[in-house]
């Protein structure tokens, strides 16, 4: 009997996670790709294979819509005469994943039989059939040889990205002038045609509910899945504006103002399929379980306008909505409209595998990845956030602004901790640590850009862009402000730079506690451009000029309650100023005003 050392990947990536416009596209895409990957390696260990990645302790994690995320990568050892049986065995898990993936489908379109002329059934079943992705590479493991795993490992890498490099590709159309090739594309994935069967204006209106489709939106098989998949899981994902809204929800909570009326109203909503309950989460959204989208007045008044002509039931209703919300927007004014997307992944992770030289030390590594990933969603509940995948060193969620950076933290704080045992056995130089990306995004940008600028974010924390120092690489926190009203804002923070991470902090407090006035960033700002062209060659006298300045304009500055800024404050601006550029000091303070706010009211006019 020979052992096989076998990977597999599973997508498209891009399509399941990326492709979103909606918080539920999101969540939904993500679990998706979990759950075919639990699919597959079931079929893999029920036919005796084991496993690797995933790090398994009991079978019942791989069921069906079970809360253990898997990533797409799958990696196992199979014990077989030869490599017929291999891929035997691997046609089995791949017959297994597509399976749950026609089983998904299917439930999808079950949910719309009363209108089933408003789907595509030809292209439908297409897409159903062709959508996923599945390679597979294998190597035979030498056990004759002391590194013989790892030279498995190697091979069987190194074979894997050669096959997805040279993937299968549908036949092109033969026929240019094929119906089929002629539909729009879908809104989600511009590489698949649309399922929907008709004009918006002609669809039914419990179709549109159904899907939540905007005006001329279109989707493909997988948008369909996204929007009505895992009905009975539906309730466990929390929609954006949930989560940008829960500081104002707890303000108003913690000061016990009733809003039995607004649930009665909500609840009348979602009997109308209008908006959506929020169950998930262990039930931390609890004392205000709904999507909060009509929170916003904004959002509120849009909604009134597109169904006053529609339906007068749902106009009727949102507009006694509005009525009862009045009084508290007086009071307290509106949720702020931005809330965070965390995106991270762990650093250096390769040098710790490349340690591995057998199936043990591998599964160690595993393990502290399982674990770690077991603690994700229980350390997003823990600062009002919801994970939507966290898959080995992977993390994906939403969290609010006045607890996204104490969350990075204790994400970056955990990862380290829980694999800082197995580098140390492996004598690794530098052990794993985590580089996190927070981008701060406005409600109504769409996901799909909003996912766009966490990967941006993730990046930036990653540090490639360092050219003069690489030690300054990895193991950093960046945050992304794309303000719908100006320029995109970068900071980023090595975890160890304590100074730097400290000064953040404090700039917050300063906020929060109404220290410093809000357009002090914006002065310093201004200070830096106006100074940009004095004494340019003489670094010293400008910095002189722009210290002075600086604190000029502090002693003359008020804070929101008339007073002036306390001289110690100033004190450590100037210091502050000095070692980073006051460019670099304008632009913390920007983001440490963002991460200060609970509501609008905290944020001004943005």
């Amino acid at each position: 009997m020979n052992q096989y050392l076998v990977m597999l990947s599973i997508g498209p990536v891009q399509s399941m996670i990326a492709a979103a416009r909606r918080s539920r596209d999101l969540w939904s895409g993500s679990w998706l790709l979990s759950e075919l990957a639990k699919s597959c390696a079931k079929s893999l260990k029920e036919q005796g294979a084991t496993l690797i990645f995933p790090y398994v302790t009991d079978d019942a994690l791989l069921n069906i819509n079970s809360d253990f995320s898997v990533g797409n990568k799958l990696q196992v050892i199979i014990k077989a005469h030869n490599t017929d049986d291999v891929i035997k065995i691997i046609n089995n898990a791949k017959q297994a994943t597509q399976a749950r993936f026609v089983h998904e489908a299917e439930a999808s379109l079950r949910q719309l039989n009363h209108v089933a002329d408003d789907i595509r059934q030809g292209v439908w079943s297409d897409q159903k059939a062709s959508y996923l992705e599945i390679q597979a590479a294998w190597a035979k493991i030498n056990t004759s040889q002391d590194n013989g795993y790892k030279l498995a490992i190697g091979k069987a890498a190194s074979a894997l990205a050669a096959r997805k490099a040279t993937r299968d590709f549908c036949a092109a159309a033969t026929d240019p002038y094929d119906p089929t090739r002629m539909l729009p594309k879908s809104s989600l994935d511009g590489a698949y045609e649309t399922v929907i069967n008709k004009p918006h204006h002609e669809l039914k209106s419990q179709t549109r509910r159904k899907l939540s489709l905007s005006d001329s939106e279109q989707l493909d098989c997988l948008g369909v899945i996204k929007r009505l998949g895992f009905d009975d899981k539906v309730e466990q994902f929390t929609p954006f504006t949930r989560v940008t809204a829960d500081a104002w929800i707890r303000k108003i909570v913690d000061e016990s103002l009733d809003l039995s009326t607004i649930k009665e109203i909500y609840e009348q909503l979602i009997e109308l399929k209008v908006a959506t309950r929020v169950r998930g989460n262990k039930g931390i959204y609890k004392d205000f379980a709904y999507d909060a989208q009509f929170l916003y007045q904004y959002r509120l008044d849009a909604e009134i306008q597109k169904w006053k002509k529609i339906d007068d039931a749902i106009g009727d209703q949102l507009k006694l909505l509005k009525q009862a919300l009045i009084p508290i927007w007086k009071k307290y004014g509106e949720p702020y409209s931005y809330g965070v997307m965390l995106l991270a992944d762990g650093d250096r992770m390769g040098e710790l595998l490349d340690k591995a030289t057998s199936l043990d030390e591998h599964q160690q590594i595993t393990k502290a990845l399982s674990d770690f990933a077991e603690s994700v969603a229980d350390t997003m509940r823990h600062y009002r956030g919801h994970c939507i995948y966290a898959g080995g060193d992977d993390v994906l969620g939403f969290v609010p602004l006045d607890q996204a950076y104490d969350c990075s933290k204790r994400l970056s704080d955990d990862f380290k901790a829980r694999l800082l045992d197995v580098s140390n056995e492996l004598d690794v130089e530098q052990p794993p640590t985590l580089s996190v990306g927070l981008a701060v995004c406005h409600i109504m940008t769409p996901m799909s850009v909003i996912r766009d600028l966490a990967n941006q974010a993730e990046k930036y924390a990653k540090g490639d862009h360092i050219k003069d120092d690489i030690s300054k690489r990895r193991n950093a926190l960046s945050l992304l402000l794309s303000v719908r009203s100006g320029n995109d804002v970068h900071v980023r923070y090595q975890w160890d730079d304590n100074t730097s991470l400290e000064a953040f902090q404090k700039w917050i407090r300063m906020y929060v506690n109404k220290d410093i006035p809000s357009r002090v960033a914006y002065d310093i700002r201004d200070i830096h451009l106006s100074t940009y062209l004095i004494a340019k060659n003489q670094d010293n006298l400008r910095q002189g000029i722009r210290s002075a300045e600086l604190k000029r304009m502090l002693k003359q500055a008020r804070t929101t309650t008339g007073n002036k800024i306390e001289t110690e404050t100033i004190k450590q601006l100037q210091l502050r100023g000095d070692d980073i550029g006051l460019d670099k000091l304008a632009d913390e303070l920007i983001v440490a005003r963002w991460f200060a706010a609970k509501t609008q009211q905290d944020l001004g006019k943005e």
